[in-house]
């Protein structure tokens, strides 16, 4: 085999590797390197069509070259294409270890996957898992091996320190072996402050039969109020009344949110099922001219309001199309789910061209019969940003409580 030509930068650990190997790309071809982004596990595989030798070009100039995977991913190259990229490319950004979109990881037997011939090895947590408990936030957490708690930033650094760095560089004598704290938007002072910038409208859904509750479980007593109103108050008590509209087709709600100084809108196709409030709650947010919509259920009312707070702001962070909760070792797609509604922000002063509306805006627009809008999300898994949370936040209330 030739010399080898190409420098290796492997990323490993957790939330942020592709962001991170993005930039790195970006910058590397910038300043004319021939670069391509490759993988030891999986990676997303951006659009685009092969060429003969399996590589993807973008418009970028970033080639990714991978093996074909199940769900629209880039598996690791065969051996050919490896020393092939090895000689062809000036630099090779490879993603190393998986964590199912958590930010903080503990590698299992046999991760990361590096290769031999890496010369820099970046190891990565998210701190968008800073102020969350642990267990939630952590791939293959084990409580003999951390204790839990609140992750701070030098919680992460030494997780990253213990499980990567150190043995890493054992392994790697040769490479340069270094910790990145991923990206991550410091929480404001006052959380009630600055809840006016988020640039959403959040839409409860309170259409619903409640069939398997056996009646109208929405304005069934919880706690001394009717149950949506729990689930609504913690919605407004962490975006604000003037970001929330109540999609139902009860005349009580409507009345109740008329006094309560509520946007409401009456579901007259209730019976369709929850594509109605969906489409109904797209128009409304369009209306509002709104970024992005956030659909909430209104028979999940364990859900707190930091958590609704923190998965909004870290949603419009991200810059990703989608945004859902997810729970449970099987990581449990669930509501709220969020959906940007323009591609690109824009104003129209002094004659600037106005926002472009999303193919999601469009999606839910056109959603028919009972199904939910999750489907339109895994139709593009690349672009949902995940927010990981305790299950019992995220419970609905499907039956009457045991008297």
């Amino acid at each position: 085999m030739e010399q080898k030509k190409a420098y290796i930068i492997t990323a490993v650990g957790a939330g942020g590797k592709s962001t991170y190997l993005l930039h790195l790309a970006l910058s590397f071809v910038s300043r004319g390197k021939k670069t391509a982004l490759t993988t030891t596990t999986h990676i997303y595989a951006p659009e685009g069509e092969r060429d003969e030798e399996g590589v993807i070009r973008t418009a970028s100039g970033i080639d990714y070259i991978g093996t074909d995977a199940p769900g629209g991913k880039l598996a690791a190259p065969d051996e050919k294409m490896w020393e092939r990229m090895l000689r062809a490319y000036d630099v090779l950004l490879v993603e190393g270890d998986g964590s199912r979109c958590m930010p903080v990881k503990i590698p299992g037997e046999g991760e990361p996957v590096i290769p031999e011939e890496t010369d820099e090895i970046a190891v990565i947590m998210g701190r968008h898992a800073i102020g969350r408990r642990l267990d939630v936030v952590c791939h293959r957490y084990d409580e003999k091996r951390l204790e839990n708690g609140i992750v701070t930033e030098n919680m992460l650094e030494e997780i990253a320190q213990e499980f990567y760095v150190d043995p890493i560089r054992e392994r790697f004598p040769h490479a340069k072996v270094y910790y990145v704290p991923g990206t991550y938007e410091p929480e404001e002072e006052g959380q009630t402050e600055g809840r006016e910038r988020l640039p959403v409208t959040a839409v409860l859904m309170a259409s619903g039969y409640g069939r398997r509750y056996g009646g109208n479980k929405l304005l069934c007593d919880l706690d001394g109020e009717p149950l949506y109103r729990r689930s609504l108050d913690h919605i407004v008590q962490a975006l604000g009344k003037e970001h929330v509209v109540v999609v139902t087709q009860y005349r009580e709600i409507l009345d109740d949110m008329k006094k309560a100084g509520i946007r409401a809108v009456h579901n007259p196709c209730a019976a369709e099922g929850i594509s109605a409030s969906i489409r109904i709650g797209t128009a409304a947010a369009l209306e509002e001219e709104a970024e992005a919509v956030i659909f909430f259920a209104a028979d999940m009312p364990y859900l707190p309001c930091g958590e609704i707070r923190r998965f909004v702001r870290q949603f419009l962070w991200s810059g990703k199309l989608f945004g859902c909760m997810e729970s449970g070792p099987e990581h449990t797609m669930t509501n709220p789910g969020a959906f940007r509604l323009y591609d690109a922000p824009g104003g129209k002063e002094d004659g600037a061209p106005g926002r472009v509306r999303s193919h999601a805006a469009d999606s839910l627009l056109s959603l028919a019969g009972d199904a939910g809008a999750m489907r339109i999300m895994k139709q593009h898994p690349q672009e949902i940003y995940h927010y990981q949370t305790a299950p019992q936040y995220v419970q609905d209330i499907d039956t009457p409580p045991v008297r």
